[in-house]
């Protein structure tokens, strides 16, 4: 079983984990409900509400395919790109405690090292982990709030769009501009309320690209971590590591 006791012995960014969710939607002595993980129940309504959105995206688009391809190619490059995010979500939630037991156990500092003679490779590492996953994290956070402060600072401004009957409506700007689901002065009168809707469906994609990009991120520099800590073990040794031009793995000689 995977244990982190203290986050000094990992290479994981465990409280950036801990803040974007993804500790406790791996972790399996997280709270529960009725036997199942709480963060996982609430993983899946989200997951619901951006397939719902994504399915309303293709209708989109095949609606305005013949009057306005540009945004029907739009329509169609978010909706499936949300759901091979909603995928990737899927993939982590069924597979959590595989995640959690073995892969997740590569950012231990002792999976490879029986002593600390070489702790100060593991400290660069676990330094390296954590800047770039918090700065990773601060400049998607940073571009989701800009984009949607740009989005409601010009909502004043309109866009024209042709419907299938000849009609031209004119829509405020938005954060996805999903004008498929309402007159034009339907959407402009309750603008905030579709605001708050794309806005939310922004934010929760956000997240979950953070979720997944964390883990991917911590796992590369995990292995990379060990590799070299594994390298450094054969040196110890009186091996030396021959690299021949023509093959993509070196091989070890005394």
């Amino acid at each position: 079983m995977m244990d982190i006791q203290n986050e000094k012995n990992q290479v994981l960014n465990i409280k950036l984990t801990k803040l974007i969710g993804l500790y406790q939607i791996l972790d399996p002595g997280t709270l529960k409900c009725r036997g199942r993980n709480v963060y996982h129940i609430v993983l899946a309504f989200i997951v619901v509400y951006m397939f719902l959105i994504s399915m309303m995206f293709n209708i989109s688009g095949a609606y305005y395919w013949t009057d306005n391809k540009l945004m029907s190619v739009d329509y169609f490059w978010k909706a499936e790109n949300t759901l091979f995010l909603i995928y990737k979500m899927c993939i982590i939630v069924y597979h959590s405690d595989d995640i959690w037991d073995v892969c997740m156990s590569i950012t231990r500092y002792d999976f490879t090292s029986f002593s600390h003679r070489d702790r100060h490779i593991l400290d660069r590492w676990r330094e390296r982990s954590v800047w770039l996953t918090t700065m990773f994290t601060i400049m998607y956070s940073s571009t989701t709030v800009f984009y949607l402060g740009i989005s409601l600072a010009f909502r004043n401004y309109t866009l024209p769009v042709k419907n299938h009957d000849g009609s031209i409506g004119f829509y405020c700007q938005n954060v996805m501009n999903f004008y498929f689901i309402a007159s034009d002065e339907t959407y402009n009168t309750h603008y905030f309320t579709f605001y708050f809707a794309e806005a939310l469906f922004v934010s929760l994609s956000f997240m979950s690209y953070v979720v997944i990009s964390t883990l991917l991120i911590t796992l590369c520099f995990a292995m990379c971590c060990q590799m070299q800590m594994i390298y450094n073990a054969f040196e110890s040794v009186g091996q030396k590591l021959i690299c021949d031009p023509h093959s993509p793995i070196g091989e070890y000689h005394s």
